[in-house]
């Protein structure tokens, strides 16, 4: 898939099950325990889609208001740790990739197909209360937005208030402390801007 920054239109069940038996018989034993995972542990889940949990998944849900909300055709690869007190929001066609931890103490919101790579960290809260001696106590927590069709890259850590836009590119490593505009390539720590994307390849 070739990612434009354009909406796309929602795919419908229809498209999955082709897919399911276009792509082959290794296709399908891969493809098939991680469906039964995601039914099996469907109550973790406020939406009614089917996800795809990987091996060793952990979520954890904090308290009866915490909600994880998925879209159509997420997949949530294996050892992920999900953490939730507030709300996650995971658009259509998300990936999650190996050992990625996501904390959502408040809000967490990933747009549609998003791409997010093995190791990475996203996480509103810093967990403990800090004070500086020039500011007295910091803030701990703060919503993060990531827009549609966002690729970050492993090893990367989005921390807390931050906001990406639409069809930006994270590259491997980075740690995000401020907004991404939308179709930008960012990297580095702290990350900052390297260039325009024109698309990007899924």
């Amino acid at each position: 898939m070739v990612s434009t920054g354009m909406e796309e239109a929602p795919l419908s069940y229809r498209h999955y099950w082709q897919k399911f038996w276009e792509l082959g018989p290794d296709f399908r034993r891969w493809i098939v325990p991680g469906v039964v995972r995601g039914l099996w542990r469907a109550r973790n889940f406020a939406s009614k889609e089917i996800v795809f949990l990987g091996r060793d998944v952990t979520l954890i849900r904090r308290n009866r208001q915490a909600r994880i909300l998925t879209g159509r055709g997420c997949r949530i690869a294996d050892h992920c740790f999900v953490d939730v007190g507030g709300t996650l929001q995971l658009g259509e066609r998300v990936v999650v990739g190996p050992y990625t931890r996501i904390m959502a103490a408040t809000e967490v919101r990933l747009g549609a197909r998003c791409m997010i790579s093995w190791n990475c960290s996203i996480f509103d809260s810093v967990g403990h209360r800090l004070w500086l001696e020039e500011t007295g106590e910091t803030e701990i927590e703060a919503p993060i937005t990531i827009g549609n069709d966002v690729w970050i890259g492993p090893y990367s850590i989005i921390m807390k208030g931050v906001t990406i836009g639409d069809n930006a590119v994270v590259g491997a490593g980075s740690v995000v402390r401020r907004d991404v505009p939308p179709s930008t390539l960012v990297y580095g720590n702290p990350a900052r801007p390297a260039g325009k994307v024109a698309r990007w390849e899924r």
